[in-house]
């Protein structure tokens, strides 16, 4: 399935890459190829269902490492955010395997319509993050793309 989810206790994002453009001769240039997806976001009572969003599983992958690198380290932080800025995600970790994760989505830019969210979220959530987006890596590639 071409999708990762992140999921908490009170929410979850979930990215569809729905139609990924130059596979595998052309990449981007955000590194990888230029993908035509779907978000979905929960936070509590709110919500954001199918929204379109651009990106590259170039950004896929360097957040892909990211992720993987606080994951085992049990700290830092992780942002994904594409390049139109419409969506900034991050994920902050502590030594305890607590993740609290917050951004803001904006559908249109130059509308003041901007859903900011927070909820928490731990280790144990991203074991199956971390699978769906080594799998898209394994499909993707890096960011020079599968060759």
């Amino acid at each position: 399935m071409n999708e990762f989810e992140i999921a908490g206790k009170e929410g979850f994002i979930r990215i569809q890459l729905n139609n990924v453009y130059g596979f595998p001769n052309e990449t981007s240039y955000y590194g990888g190829y230029d993908v035509k997806g779907k978000i979905e976001i929960k936070s509590g009572n709110y919500y954001v269902k199918d929204a379109e969003l651009w990106f590259s599983t170039g950004q896929l992958y360097q957040f892909f490492i990211q992720l993987q690198k606080c994951y085992t380290d049990l700290k830092g932080c992780v942002t994904f955010s594409e390049s139109e800025n419409h969506l900034k995600l991050d994920l902050n970790f502590n030594q305890y395997g607590q993740i609290n994760i917050r951004g803001y989505f904006q559908e249109i830019v130059d509308e003041e319509n901007i859903l900011h969210f927070e909820f928490e979220s731990e280790q144990s959530y991203l074991i199956s993050t971390l699978r769906q987006l080594n799998n898209l890596v394994d499909k993707y590639g890096d960011l020079k793309g599968k060759k």
